[in-house]
């Protein structure tokens, strides 16, 4: 195994070491009980990409800061950061692992609804998306605390934006117009709604918008992350 490879299986090993999965599943598997029994009400749609939209991002988002924050408590990181390491690999490993949770927690919860009713690939792609985008959003808003609550309190704001802000446009709430385009995640959102409700979708402004995102976000989040963190 390379050590791309090994990296990423020891994030796996972490992640449930350190109960994330495990919480993951729980937190996926009680929205998707709540759904189930709603399955036969109208509108049911929104809620499916609402819930999906938030799963993901949740994961992404908070559960990396919080793994980061547990190996930074107990020194893994510093161990590892006095090794000739990849921080590409550590990084990308990371985000990588927990997005995959997260897709596959946001696909438990479109088949708790739909059975297999829905364009699986397109849905796939669009809650992997956003579970990467949240992630290294949540890598790059963790350098500027350095506890986990800090974090929390600091992120509202961004988390707001970053989730709610799409989610209200989505649901009819508030018109954004064209600006709606420029979120980071509206492209995924597209994808998802489509997947689950055959919604019109711009699939060139989807995909161009993930192409696009997802190498800034990370690009923000190495600089950031390699600064303040690894060689404080």
């Amino acid at each position: 195994m390379n050590s791309f490879g090994s990296q990423l299986k020891w994030q796996f090993v972490l992640l449930q070491k350190n109960s994330i999965i495990a919480v993951s599943f729980a937190v996926t598997l009680m929205y998707g009980l709540v759904l189930y029994f709603l399955r036969d009400i109208n509108g049911l749609d929104k809620l499916v990409v609402a819930l999906v939209l938030n799963d993901p991002s949740v994961i992404g988002y908070f559960f990396i800061a919080l793994s980061i924050y547990i190996e930074l408590k107990h020194q893994i990181l510093q161990a590892i950061f006095v090794t000739p390491f990849n921080l590409h690999h550590l990084l990308i490993s990371k985000v990588i692992s927990i997005s995959l949770i997260g897709a596959v927690c946001s696909l438990g919860l479109a088949f708790s609804v739909k059975g297999f009713d829905f364009n699986i690939v397109l849905f796939a792609i669009g809650s992997l998306a956003i579970s990467v985008l949240s992630a290294l959003l949540g890598l790059y808003m963790l350098t500027f605390s350095d506890e986990i609550l800090k974090f929390t309190m600091t992120s509202i704001p961004v988390f707001l934006v970053f989730v709610n802000l799409p989610l209200i446009q989505y649901l009819g709430v508030l018109e954004l117009g064209v600006v709606k385009y420029i979120l980071p995640i509206q492209g995924s959102l597209d994808l998802i709604d489509y997947a689950v409700s055959g919604t019109t979708v711009n699939f060139v402004y989807a995909v161009v918008s993930i192409v696009v995102f997802i190498p800034l976000f990370y690009w923000m989040a190495f600089r950031r992350f390699s600064s303040k963190i690894v060689h404080q």
